[in-house]
């Protein structure tokens, strides 16, 4: 357990670099490649990382779990077999991406620059790291390649002609993947040899129930971009795209605890006589931190987005604003959801109810933005995403009625959920207008945190009495 405690804590502090580095480059970003360079770039980038989650082909969810459950002496050949499934679909996806890319996608130069990216995902064997709890390296690994592309942007980007350089930075580093090959004889006990790298249609197939679910994911995170971009334009692409970024970088560190203890879940679910009554109390654990954490950051983000957006992205119009506004409800939608897909229903095999929310909600987004972006441009595609999102989380607690003590598990969240509506009455209803935005931000972000603690204070919430706790012991 104290590993355990160890690695949520590495992870937590990645997810907050994270958090933190995008607010270092967007804004130089935007003011020296202008809007419609980086409208490009979100419109190039949509479709690699689309293609990233096929080549992965699962390995994040179903390679964790199974490594986190073979026996030791059996680790090389699981890891051979579950890579050979990776490389396979990784050379291929490669392939026809090319192909399409030279015979029939404009911005041809650009989106061939992103090969190396596919490349570093096709070598990616982090997942092996995890379900072995070796945590650690991945966040280094992972903060090494943020930090170069940081570096390289403030160094080598200056203007719009420069887009070519950012592509290829973002597209390049991802080949430091390869690093993780060098530990892998320590971690395994030896190097797989030859013949422990074969095909096995098992792992295929369970590796493919995983992986379509995900795919569909993306119809609603990446390829939503791509229909903005071109059923409205470059502009309110920036205008739907940057403000959700920022949103899916606050969601990676609401939900980052999931992602350490989910092979913690599924060692404990098959190996205790007790395995499901324990990760039903560490699942309950998980969801009422998450929620906290994830209300906080929404409301927060919700109160300060109009002066945010014209403070951050040096915006003129409200557009943004609004688009941050609303969107910020995915924070707390896919952040919960999330502890309940990743933690407990992967954990415990249920790919059915895993995968159905994703079908559901890729068919919804790809139907209602095909409807509203020609009308509605950036907003219609907040709303589909808010909807979906919304419709994704009711349908993932809906399917596990039967499987959960619900009643159990959401148990006191409502002091949670009401400490955010009036956190967020009070910061729309009381406006801070000061002669600088900055200091409107830093007003408000202080005056919201004091109402959110006192409340989650009166309604005698179980986090902050967890935390009071704490702090009187120590």
């Amino acid at each position: 357990m104290k590993k355990t405690t160890s690695d949520i804590l590495y992870n937590g502090l990645y997810q907050v670099i994270i958090l933190i580095l995008p607010f270092m480059t967007q804004p130089y970003l935007y003011r020296v490649m202008h809007e419609e360079a980086m409208g490009i770039n979100v419109l190039i980038n949509s479709i690699p990382s689309l293609l990233s989650v096929v080549i992965m082909f699962g390995m994040n969810q179903f390679g964790v779990r199974t490594m986190a459950q073979a026996k030791r002496e059996d680790r090389a050949q699981t890891f051979g077999r579950l890579w050979m499934v990776q490389l396979v679909v990784g050379m291929i996806v490669i392939a026809l991406y090319t192909l399409i890319v030279v015979f029939f996608l404009d911005y041809k130069f650009y989106y061939l620059l992103e090969i190396p990216y596919l490349l570093g995902f096709t070598i990616d064997i982090s997942w092996c790291f995890i379900g072995l709890g070796d945590i650690k390296k991945v966040i280094l690994r992972n903060t090494l390649i943020k930090l170069l592309i940081v570096s390289s942007v403030f160094l080598l980007i200056h203007s719009p002609k420069d887009l070519w350089i950012y592509l290829l930075i973002n597209s390049i580093t991802y080949l430091a993947n390869i690093i993780f090959w060098i530990d892998l004889p320590h971690l395994l006990g030896h190097m797989p040899k030859a013949h422990e790298y074969s095909w096995v249609k098992h792992y295929f197939v369970q590796a493919l129930i995983i992986t379509l679910p995900t795919i569909a994911t993306q119809l609603y995170i990446s390829f939503d971009q791509q229909l903005v971009g071109r059923l409205s334009n470059v502009i309110q692409l920036n205008y739907y795209a940057y403000p959700q970024s920022l949103a899916r970088a606050i969601i990676a560190v609401a939900g980052s605890v999931s992602s350490v203890l989910m092979p913690e879940m599924a060692r404990m679910l098959s190996n205790s006589k007790d395995g499901h009554h324990n990760a039903v109390r560490l699942l309950k654990t998980s969801l009422d931190y998450t929620l906290v954490l994830s209300t906080y950051l929404c409301v927060a983000f919700m109160i300060n987005a109009d002066k945010f957006t014209h403070w951050f992205w040096a915006t003129t119009g409200t557009t943004m604003g609004w688009n941050m506004f609303w969107g910020s409800l995915i924070i707390i939608f896919v952040s919960y959801g999330g502890v309940l897909a990743n933690q407990y229903t992967l954990s415990r095999g249920l790919f059915k109810i895993y995968s159905i929310p994703y079908y559901v909600g890729a068919v919804i987004s790809v139907t209602l933005n095909v409807a509203l972006i020609p009308h509605f441009g950036s907003l219609g595609a907040t709303f589909v995403i808010v909807f979906t999102e919304g419709t994704v989380l009711f349908l993932r607690t809906f399917l596990i009625r039967h499987e959960l003590p619900l009643r159990q598990v959401v148990a006191g969240e409502w002091t949670t959920v009401v400490s955010g509506l009036v956190t967020l009455f009070i910061g729309v209803m009381v406006p801070v207008n000061t002669s600088s935005l900055f200091v409107d931000l830093v007003i408000q972000t202080i005056m919201l945190t004091l109402v959110f603690l006192i409340s989650l204070k009166v309604t005698r919430n179980r986090v902050m009495s967890d935390l009071v706790v704490r702090v009187r012991n120590h």
